[in-house]
């Protein structure tokens, strides 16, 4: 049963494309929240369909604010839209592709309640469409957790007040890996993160092809933004910064393997190593999941898990580089 309306102490702020009648089910899990002390923002970003502006026409609600940009700005950029048009102290940021569950407000809210100086408030995820499972976040972070991948969720809540102090989502960021600064900035801010205890998110597997693969080609790009956005951040360690970057190379490499461009490939690969990548245990399993998560399907991130743990750092790397020139499928679409 949903819950009587209440002075908004959320805002849902969606941001959209391409996604048809996914909007309109996200929305839906939207209405259907047990807590009603909401009010919402939807973004319909530049470039998109017939299907999707002709779901976004019809969604009403008194509490809902429309916003159609004139040309496309990516993810992020219209993130921040979002972000400020709220008036809320609380934003929980949904893509217009995922979906809520009933309880998921309330999850916030009551997480909010017990750890009120609480930046960010985070959840786990439960997948659908295309599979099933759930995908569990820490309780608690620290520096290190950054450095082999994203270790919180981009889509959760935020204090409002965080995205200000942060100056919201990189411009130079646009289109990948906004959220993943984001979250280095609050942990460079010391902000307090807490989880609801419970799953809050429900996120559609059957676009995990959300990424493009000629992203993933520029993938240490963005590590070498976010590098020279955070200096203090990666200065802190003596290896914190060539583990964070080689884990990026060798994702940035072995995609341009599977491209065709073998000679960028390898000089990639080289600077992974420059930056320790065989030599230093710690990046071992952060740089497998970074291969797993951009480009091998199943079977292969399963073969490779295995001679993870029982080879030498260089043959891992020497078979890794063999399986990409072979010419792995193509497991990412273009999707902005």
């Amino acid at each position: 049963m949903v819950a009587q309306e209440q002075e908004p102490l959320i805002t849902i702020g969606i941001t959209a494309w391409r996604e048809g009648a996914q909007l309109r089910d996200c929305w839906e899990s939207v209405l259907a929240q047990t807590d009603a002390r909401w009010a919402a923002v939807i973004v319909l970003d530049g470039g998109h369909d017939a299907a999707t502006r002709a779901v976004f026409d019809t969604l009403r609600h008194p509490r809902l604010r429309k916003v159609v940009l004139p040309e496309n700005r990516g993810p992020y950029p219209a993130r921040n839209i979002a972000f400020s048009l709220t008036e809320t102290t609380l934003h929980f940021y949904l893509d217009a592709d995922d979906l809520l569950l009933p309880e998921s407000v309330a999850l916030v809210l009551a997480a909010h309640a017990r750890a009120p100086d609480a930046a960010i408030i985070v959840g786990d995820y439960e997948y659908f469409d295309g599979g099933s499972g759930v995908k569990r976040y820490p309780a608690r972070v620290g520096p290190e957790d950054y450095l082999g991948g994203q270790p919180l969720p981009g889509p959760c809540a935020y204090r409002t007040a965080l995205w200000t102090q942060l100056g919201g989502f990189a411009d130079e960021l646009a289109r990948g890996n906004g959220d993943y600064d984001f979250h280095i900035g609050a942990a460079e801010l010391g902000v307090p993160v807490a989880h609801c205890g419970a799953i809050f998110y429900r996120y559609r597997l059957g676009q995990s092809t959300k990424v493009s693969l000629s992203y993933d080609c520029e993938y240490h790009k963005t590590h070498e933004i976010m590098v020279a956005r955070h200096p203090q951040f990666f200065a802190a360690h003596p290896r914190r910064r060539r583990r964070f970057l080689a884990v990026a190379y060798l994702r940035a490499a072995v995609s341009n393997f599977v491209v065709g461009d073998h000679v960028r490939g390898r000089g990639l690969l080289a600077i992974a190593k420059q930056n320790g990548l065989l030599h230093d245990m710690w990046l071992w399993q952060p740089a497998l999941t970074a291969i797993r998560r951009s480009l091998f399907p199943s079977g292969i991130a399963h073969g490779l898990r295995a001679l993870w743990r029982h080879a030498p750092g260089r043959r891992v790397l020497q078979e890794t580089e063999r399986l990409a020139v072979h010419g792995l499928p193509r497991t990412r679409a273009q999707r902005r």
